[in-house]
């Protein structure tokens, strides 16, 4: 069959033009976020840097975002320090002692009382309610069934969420975010079934929360050979909405809890990492929510141990978990992972603070090299934007 040249034309009209019409068609489809899209390429931009000014180490623990203020505790002293959004020194108050507002137990845990005002300092014995003027409001005396201790004073925000505007907080006792626990292999029946103490101010005592149940947590990887420790948790709390972010050391789930329905889970988000392996001793280290959909898991990939001794042999003073190069954080948008893993920026301490603030931001301390503690303590404050 000949076909003449304006035929030849017309077919090649109407052949492209159906190739349009099917490509505009599959365009308009629902957007895959598992690939490539203009929500795919992240980094941590530097959008603002204070200094602290002490002679002394400090960390800072927590941001009230109306009063604008931070509170840090001075790691040898033990004092509470209030700064300003500028790391001025506002107030430093010391509460270590026997007397009436004072504590003698080792604080696991200092933060502002966002709900009712004040202050929250709770060791493995006790949480303290403080009022704006550093006095005992309320004492809460508990005996936790894991007793945890931090060498250099309080390490974290205390965990707390309530249910109600009018209620007391609720609050863990021993589950904090990167604390292993070993708990035994007798373990009571509550204590075996479940995964969460934590404190009921309506019932006024410790419960235990949470099945301990691999259908219901995130896919964590079980050491046989010491089944008496439970896996090491990492989680966000997310207070005003009462929800719970969960994944653990060793994970490629989060799981999504319901505070207010006695732990209901909600869904299971997968992610993947470019490179986690047991050998290096990968693991996941940090979990936090940027806005209502992008979530961050910042994890370590480490180094195999012959390779370590190699770096370790022209630097003395080289260890791996203190090299920033080998920390990632792995994005999810709306439960679906981005492509792209965001480095940690090499010029920060990647095991000392990793604060979450409002609007996006992460703040984190300057790397400091030397034996000599500086006395300018240095914050960078990075924010999660789209790659131009």
């Amino acid at each position: 069959m000949v076909i003449a040249p304006h035929q030849h034309r017309e077919q090649l009209l109407l052949f492209f033009s159906l190739l349009a019409f099917i490509v505009g068609f599959v365009g308009c489809g629902p957007r895959d976020t598992s690939g490539s899209s203009e929500r795919e390429f992240y980094v941590l931009e530097k959008v603002d840097s204070f200094s602290v000014h002490r002679e002394t180490d400090l960390r800072i623990l927590d941001f009230h975002p109306e009063k604008k203020q931070f509170l840090a505790v001075d790691k040898l002293t033990g004092e509470f320090l209030l700064l300003d959004d500028r790391g001025r020194l506002i107030e430093e108050v010391s509460r270590r002692g026997e007397g009436p507002h004072e504590y003698s137990s080792n604080l696991l845990a200092l933060s502002f009382n966002q709900e009712s005002g004040g202050y929250l300092a709770q060791s493995s014995r006790e949480q303290i309610h403080y009022n704006e003027a550093w006095e005992v409001a309320n004492r809460i005396r508990f005996s936790s069934y894991a007793g945890i201790n931090f060498y250099t004073g309080p390490r974290y925000a205390v965990p707390s969420y309530q249910l109600s505007s009018t209620s007391d907080p609720y609050f863990f006792t021993s589950f904090f975010t990167g604390v292993g626990v070993g708990m035994g292999e007798d373990l009571p029946e509550e204590i075996a079934l479940n995964l969460i103490e934590q404190y009921n101010p309506e019932k006024g005592e410790l419960e235990w929360v949470m099945p301990y149940d691999m259908a219901f947590l995130p896919h964590f990887e079980v050491d046989e050979t010491r089944k008496d420790v439970r896996p090491v948790p990492v989680y966000h709390l997310n207070s005003k909405s009462r929800r719970l972010y969960l994944t653990f050391h060793r994970s490629n789930q989060v799981g999504v809890y319901d505070l207010s329905r006695d732990f209901l889970l909600l869904e299971r988000m997968e992610f993947s990492h470019h490179s986690f392996s047991a050998v290096s001793n990968a693991r996941n280290v940090g979990l936090f929510q940027f806005d209502e959909e992008t979530m961050a898991i910042l994890y370590f990939r480490g180094l195999p141990e012959p390779t370590a001794a190699v770096r370790k042999e022209s630097d003395p003073d080289y260890y791996p978990l203190m090299d920033a190069s080998l920390y990632y954080f792995i994005l999810l948008d709306s439960g679906n992972q981005l492509g792209k893993e965001v480095p940690f920026p090499v010029k920060c301490d990647a095991l000392e603070e990793k604060l979450l603030l409002p609007g996006g931001r992460l703040l984190l301390r300057e790397r400091h090299a030397g034996d000599v503690e500086p006395e300018e303590h240095v914050y960078f404050i990075y924010e999660l934007k789209p790659s131009r």
